[in-house]
C-alpha cells in the first residue's frame, strides 16, 4: 500500500526544504541518507529512526509526529 498523503512530519521537510531551494534528491545526496528511505519517513510507510533525527538537526525543525 503506498500513502500519497505527507504526515505533520513530511510536511514540515518538505517545507523547509522548499525555503532551501533543495531537492529531496539533493537533500539525500548531500547527507548520506537513502531516496527511498527519505520518502517512506515522509509518507508514513516507515518509521526511519535511524535518519529521522539526523534530518530534524540537518533540518532544524521540531520533531513532529
Amino acid at each position: 500500500m503506498k500513502l500519497t498523503e505527507l504526515t505533520p512530519f513530511g510536511y514540515q521537510v518538505k517545507v523547509k526544504l522548499l525555503q532551501l531551494g533543495l531537492s529531496q534528491k539533493e537533500f539525500c545526496m548531500q547527507n548520506d541518507i537513502p531516496l527511498n528511505r527519505f520518502s517512506e519517513i515522509l509518507y508514513g510507510t516507515r518509521p526511519g529512526t535511524k535518519y529521522r533525527e539526523k534530518i530534524v538537526a540537518i533540518l532544524g525543525i521540531g520533531e513532529a509526529a
